[in-house]
């Protein structure tokens, strides 16, 4: 017998049904089961036990959105058991992300769904959702499924199709060619005296003239952060290079964010490092990449540091900042990667 229990504010019940599988072969079958008004996901688990003492491979809380699953990679003349739980009262925003990743083609373990809800519930009760224009949680390991934007469907980003490396902890660039651009356009969505930008590093290398996250447009102005040669240089939407910090590390949470026409933060993990009264000039008119700087023709400056999220926004105070940090860093406490 299933019993209802609750994460954030999720709620499962002991409904669906189950059905009959259908496609049984020797090493797989379908499993099916009765759509259940109001869930935006399903737990499905296997085992060859009928007390599910056990679980065969990762079908234990396997994270389903229709009402159909194939199990494969089964043991032949053996008894299988299946179940499944409902997922309801989920945040409609978390709940479409999901949606989005899985028509994509990814798929998110239950370890990620939960964190990212509970990254979303954190980013509301800040009053931090409205100001994000595009949140990329790097979960899923895979381009499809990193490459969605948690905010909504615009700015799916887009990698390129060979030097990544997709892992649960985040995903790596090869230093020389990888890129995603997130086809953000800084000119078009981002306005000139309110822009934040922001990542996760996983990687310890401040000696290595990488570029972050941003882009320098055609008309000579720069929205970009990145950490290059021992600086944090803090280029949002201005004309100059000059405005930068030193820094002994790239592990953390960086954020880049201007809130008026004469002044420009940085933050590492919630904290101001350094204020810049550099006066604002303009927006760059070329789209934001992640993991180099865009620079068309080509993107330049490509870095191999881990990332597990990034984002794009308006500006973000103080208070912001710091509160940011704090949901973005339970939640990568919540995945096991923070650092």
């Amino acid at each position: 017998m299933l019993f209802p229990f609750s994460f954030i504010k999720t709620t499962f019940v002991s409904i669906p049904v189950a059905t009959a599988a259908t496609g049984v072969g020797e090493t797989s079958f379908t499993a099916n089961w009765n759509a259940f008004a109001g869930a935006s996901y399903y737990l499905l688990d296997v085992s060859t036990s009928s007390s599910f003492s056990s679980f065969v491979g990762s079908y234990q809380n396997f994270v389903v959105l229709t009402t159909s699953q194939l199990v494969s990679g089964l043991t032949a003349s053996t008894t299988y058991y299946y179940r499944l739980r409902a997922a309801t009262g989920v945040d409609a925003d978390a709940a479409a992300f999901f949606s989005r990743v899985y028509t994509a083609g990814g798929a998110l373990s239950y370890t990620e769904v939960s964190a990212t809800e509970t990254l979303v519930a954190d980013l509301k009760a800040n009053s931090l959702w409205t100001p994000m224009k595009a949140i990329y949680p790097m979960v899923g390991a895979s381009a499809a499924a990193c490459a969605q934007n948690l905010k909504s469907s615009s700015f799916e980003g887009a990698f390129t199709a060979t030097g990544w490396t997709f892992a649960s902890t985040g995903v790596t660039g090869n230093g020389t060619s990888a890129y995603m651009d997130t086809t953000l356009i800084p000119s078009v969505e981002l306005s000139l005296n309110s822009t934040h930008l922001s990542f996760y590093s996983r990687t310890d290398s401040p000696n290595n003239g990488m570029a972050d996250i941003g882009s320098l447009g055609s008309n000579s102005n720069w929205t970009l952060i990145e950490i290059y040669a021992n600086n944090f240089y803090n280029l949002i939407n201005q004309n100059t290079t000059s405005s930068n910090n030193s820094m002994t590390t790239t592990l953390g949470h960086f954020v880049g964010s201007r809130t008026a026409s004469n002044a420009i933060e940085g933050y590492r993990n919630g904290t101001s490092f350094g204020t810049h009264t550099t006066t604002s000039g303009s927006l760059s008119d070329r789209s934001i990449t992640i993991a180099a700087m865009n620079n068309n023709p080509s993107p330049q400056y490509n870095s191999s540091r881990e990332y597990a999220f990034a984002s794009i926004g308006d500006g973000l105070t103080d208070t912001q900042a710091s509160d940011f940090y704090t949901a973005v860093n339970s939640f990568q406490e919540n995945l096991n990667r923070e650092v």
